[in-house]
């Protein structure tokens, strides 16, 4: 775990943040990432164990991105509120990946994070 970079895909720098602040608790090593021209880049240069994306954002959660990261043996973990994940349930579905409720307590993060860690490639 420690040592481990997960990077974060958000188009809002704050969530992105948050998120970021909380998992980095954990003993994570946080990278960002909110253009979607970026992210093929960002993943091949810091070569993350898992993707953190933040489902509000349609042009980072998308089905190209998710399966690209997938392909790389990158484990994706979706966030966001209750709503927001409920909008994307089909992507979750389809791309069977893990989904994180915002807000949540430390020990779920670091619950899904390991679980996504045992899917990484």
């Amino acid at each position: 775990m420690s040592g481990t970079t997960i990077l974060i895909l958000s188009g809002d720098a704050v969530a992105a943040a948050l998120v970021g602040a909380l998992v980095e608790t954990l003993g994570y090593l946080v990278k960002f990432v909110g253009l979607p021209d970026a992210v093929d880049d960002s993943m091949r240069r810091l070569r993350p164990r898992i993707c953190l994306v933040d489902c509000v954002d349609s042009a980072l959660c998308n089905s190209a991105i998710l399966g690209r990261a997938q392909m790389r043996g990158i484990s994706v973990v979706i966030f966001g509120t209750s709503d927001a994940l409920d909008r994307v349930g089909a992507l979750v579905s389809e791309h069977a990946i893990d989904t994180l409720r915002l807000p949540a307590d430390p020990s779920v993060i670091d619950d899904t994070l390991r679980r996504a860690l045992k899917k990484a490639g």
